[in-house]
């Protein structure tokens, strides 16, 4: 990544702010719940997988734990997923969906993807909330480890705003992106263990360089789960994967703005 780019950052933190307010209000605006919604969403999405897959995936036969803990464990698997999956498949188009902000003001071209990836966060810090809860109310039991997954946070957004600026310029070129983006989503969740356990996954798809979510979906569980500290070399991984995709992402950002500016 470009050093220039985080001093623009810096120099632009009140805007960027400003973006990912405005699009975390605009998604709840008119609605009964309003900000509750934010809550609601992963509490009924993470429900109905477990519902589906507990009896697809014998959880007394895996790390998961006992049945009482198999449905914790995939609320707590969906946690970093939430904020991965909205961050790529809205963040895809966003420079598309602001042409007129690129067209008639001078903004950074990567403050509009990162808005969407801050947006995402603050939905995913909500859903943790909701995850502590609902672990207190079934196994009246919390420990201190998760206040630490406000270490990893930071990784998490610097490695969504990679991977989203990557796509949300590379669909500028190639309108596809956005229906590929979905397609490899959807593989990307069910290749992870995060509804399956590790062990249920073909051996290539566990190894932590080839998926970033076997490193990041062991830290959140090892934080918010099982109360312990993560493992040095899912750390390790998940920090190297952000590096590499910040760079990817930034340099072609670097490459392709100037004619992002006149495609959009």
């Amino acid at each position: 990544m470009p050093l220039n780019i985080f001093k623009e950052l810096a120099a632009n933190r009140f805007l960027i702010w400003t973006f990912a307010a405005h699009d975390f209000r605009s998604q709840y605006l008119g609605s009964i719940l309003g900000f509750v919604w934010a809550m609601i969403k992963p509490l009924i999405i993470a429900g109905i997988y477990v519902l589906i897959f507990s009896s697809v995936v014998p959880p007394e036969n895996s790390s998961a734990g006992n049945t009482s803990y198999f449905g914790l464990y995939v609320f707590a698997g969906m946690l970093p997923w939430f904020v991965i999956q909205e961050s790529v498949q809205r963040g895809s188009t966003v420079l598309l969906d602001h042409a007129h902000l690129i067209r008639n003001h001078k903004l950074p071209l990567y403050i509009l993807p990162l808005h969407i990836v801050i947006s995402a966060t603050v939905s995913g810090i909500l859903a943790i909330i909701v995850f502590m809860g609902v672990k207190i109310f079934f196994v009246h039991e919390v420990g201190i480890s998760f206040v630490l997954i406000a270490l990893i946070l930071p990784l998490q957004i610097l490695y969504c705003w990679g991977l989203t600026m990557l796509i949300s310029t590379a669909h500028v070129f190639l309108r596809d992106i956005s229906h590929l983006t979905i397609a490899m989503l959807t593989i990307w969740f069910f290749a992870s263990p995060i509804v399956f356990t590790v062990e249920s996954l073909p051996w290539f798809l566990t190894m932590r360089w080839v998926n970033p979510l076997v490193s990041l979906t062991a830290i959140y569980r090892d934080l918010l789960l099982f109360q312990r500290l993560p493992a040095i070399i899912d750390i390790t991984w998940f920090a190297l994967h952000t590096v590499v995709v910040l760079m990817i992402g930034g340099i072609f950002y670097q490459k392709t703005c100037r004619e992002v500016v006149d495609l959009v």
